[in-house]
């Protein structure tokens, strides 16, 4: 049973990685590619920029989480079963997924874009805001991957001193 709980709540923190690494890059795409600017901050009523940052950043983190959700779920595993926790390869290939998952639509020109924007500008801010997700994860749960896996438990756990033999 204890194993069982140790994976569910290995999960939950996972889960909770994947969607604070969301938030803060959805936080910082809504500053790097000026959907907010610090202009607006002495410019527009309190209460229409709280609103404004609250519905941009909680919609570009919703929709960075529903983009990456499979190939970094597939990620996350294989970080997993291989006890990889080292920052740079989570920044390498959350790096790697969003150029694949957002970058390369907006290269090829099938993508979605504004006109306005240099495509290359915006696939360098989406990786830019994936590696800072990919930190944010990395903190709260890559730093201890495949801890919870017999194989490495048995690993830190010391051995049990050996018992005594009694005479017969």
């Amino acid at each position: 049973m204890g194993d069982i709980l140790r994976m569910l709540a290995r999960m939950f923190v996972i889960m909770f990685g994947f969607f604070a690494g969301c938030v803060a890059a959805g936080t910082a795409y809504v500053f790097m590619a000026r959907l907010v600017v610090p202009a607006d901050f002495g410019r527009i009523d309190e209460l229409e920029l709280t609103v404004t940052l609250a519905v941009g950043i909680l919609g570009v983190s919703a929709l960075f989480a529903r983009a990456m959700l499979l190939p970094a779920l597939a990620a996350i595993a294989i970080f997993e079963f291989l006890h990889l926790r080292d920052w740079l390869s989570h920044a390498l290939v959350s790096g790697l997924l969003a150029l694949s998952v957002a970058g390369l639509p907006m290269l090829s020109g099938t993508g979605a874009t504004d006109g306005m924007r240099d495509p290359a500008w915006m696939a360098a801010i989406v990786v830019a805001c994936a590696v800072i997700g990919a930190t944010f994860y990395w903190l709260i749960s890559g730093r201890r991957a495949g801890r919870w896996l017999p194989s490495e438990r048995s690993k830190t756990e010391p051995a049990p001193p050996p018992r005594a033999q009694s005479p017969e």
